[in-house]
């Protein structure tokens, strides 16, 4: 049989099996390991189908075996290559994104934490240990932190809300409409029923925490 026919019968048996197969076996993305299994499977099947339908396998199915083996790598070769080329990109390529997304919010190497405002504009940095409690008052929120062996405050104009998401990060736990803590710095929690009160360490007044923070403050506590 000449090649061009050889080659019209692969891509036919190609085109016949890789779907229906791929949606019998649920792939829907190949990996390497996967792509190579598949590769011997698919290979498997385009000798046998062309050796039943073209050669002798009763008489010469080894010789049969061997010249479709030979005529079929050569065929395949260089898309397969290509096809194995894109996977490992793929595969590369996700690896990465799944790296980034795993990484914390940028702050420096020191362990600061920068605070920006509505704007996004860069306010002040604290240490994170430092850093006692945030309080929302109307537009701004006043930060407490602790140094010089004394409470300081910061105002920044900001909310909570639009805060939340980057200090979560850092070990800050909402617990109040009004009230964001840092959990390293928690001294003692009083418990009253479904009512928690927090002391923080350097500060006198107690935090509550609010019916709707309450259970993932549980959670935490837990």
């Amino acid at each position: 049989m000449r090649l061009s026919s050889y080659g019209f019968v692969i891509s036919l048996v190609f085109l016949v099996t890789q779907f229906p197969l791929r949606k019998a076996f649920k792939i829907e993305h190949f990996t390497v390991k996967t792509y190579i299994i598949w590769l011997v499977i698919e290979l498997t099947l385009i000798n046998l189908i062309y050796i039943l339908i073209y050669g002798n396998p009763i008489g010469n199915f080894f010789n049969d075996l061997v010249f479709s083996m030979k005529y079929t790598l050569m065929s395949i070769w260089l898309p397969y290559s290509f096809a194995l080329l894109v996977i490992l990109y793929r595969n590369h390529k996700t690896e990465i994104e799944n790296l980034r997304s795993v990484q914390p919010k940028k702050q420096s190497a020191n362990g600061m934490i920068v605070f920006k405002d509505e704007n996004s504009k860069i306010k002040f940095s604290v240490l994170s240990s430092d850093i006692l409690l945030l309080e929302s008052t109307d537009n701004y929120v006043s930060v407490y932190y602790f140094i010089d062996k004394k409470v300081q405050r910061k105002l920044i104009r900001n909310s909570l809300k639009n805060m939340e998401q980057n200090l979560s990060e850092n070990g800050m736990i909402r617990c109040h409409r009004s009230f964001m803590i840092n959990s390293a710095n928690i001294e003692f929690v009083q418990c009253e029923g479904k009512k928690f009160n927090i002391k923080l360490k350097h500060l006198e007044k107690e935090i509550p925490v609010s019916e709707k923070y309450s259970s993932p403050f549980m959670r935490f506590l837990s």
